[in-house]
């Protein structure tokens, strides 16, 4: 379905027995006069709060048994990132798949370390000149009192634009040896009751009951989502796919 479509209107008829009897259905979908899918997955639906015991409908952030969803962004964010790797395109891209947009070409003249500031000690050199007539680089305010930070160049000093437009590359340290996590919840763990009182509506006992779990259902969730916060990369092929 569409966003921009109504959504679909359907009602589902059960009879209270054992096992459940399916009376009626209907759909306002194009399939709605046969058991369509949306039918099917408001069933499974029910089944699932069934089979759980779920007296209310838990909220989409709370944490069940199902995927969540909320995790994964419907946009890929913008993301902080060196100038020479922008690229700005247009709204409405071309059909045809050729490499357009606003690049940057600036050129690298530098392909090693920079030189030991030693070799850029020129305010010693042009101290008798006159300020108009030093060269540019006797402005910027080059001297040892300045710290040192890496850069994909090598040492730069805090502030200049390299410590900036060029970070160092994050290195990631895979560990092959790493324990595994232990099991949740730890053995003899156990919350303190609340010193807070109050009293529940119905409405809130009811929400508050939904999220309520057992100890194969926490395990249960612990293992199911151990992954997701390395989704991002299934989350990416999804949307490409839309």
């Amino acid at each position: 379905m569409k966003k921009t479509e109504k959504a679909h209107k359907l009602s589902v008829v059960l009879k209270d027995s054992q096992p459940v009897q399916l009376l009626d259905f209907a759909c306002m979908c194009k399939a709605g006069k046969a058991l369509c899918n949306h039918c099917v997955a408001l069933l499974f639906q029910s089944a699932h709060y069934s089979q759980f015991k779920v007296q209310v409908v838990p909220p989409m952030l709370s944490c069940t048994k199902g995927e969540q969803q909320w995790h994964k962004p419907r946009v890929t964010g913008i993301k902080p990132g060196p100038v020479e790797k922008m690229v700005v395109l247009s709204a409405k891209p071309k059909t045809r798949k050729t490499t357009e947009g606003v690049r940057s070409k600036l050129y690298k003249g530098l392909h090693w370390a920079l030189p030991d500031l030693s070799v850029l000690r020129v305010s010693e050199v042009y101290q008798p000149f006159s300020d108009a007539d030093r060269p540019m680089i006797c402005s910027m305010g080059i001297g040892e009192d300045i710290p040192l930070v890496d850069s994909l160049l090598g040492k730069v000093q805090q502030g200049s634009p390299l410590s900036y437009q060029q970070p160092p590359k994050e290195k990631v340290k895979t560990l092959h040896n790493a324990p595994p996590p232990p099991p949740l919840p730890l053995q003899d763990y156990r919350l303190k009751p609340s010193e807070c009182m109050f009293v529940c509506s119905r409405k809130q006992q009811l929400h508050m009951k939904s999220l309520e779990v057992t100890l194969d259902m926490s395990q249960g969730i612990e293992c199911a989502t151990r992954e997701q916060s390395v989704c991002e990369p299934t989350g990416t092929m999804y949307r490409d796919h839309k």
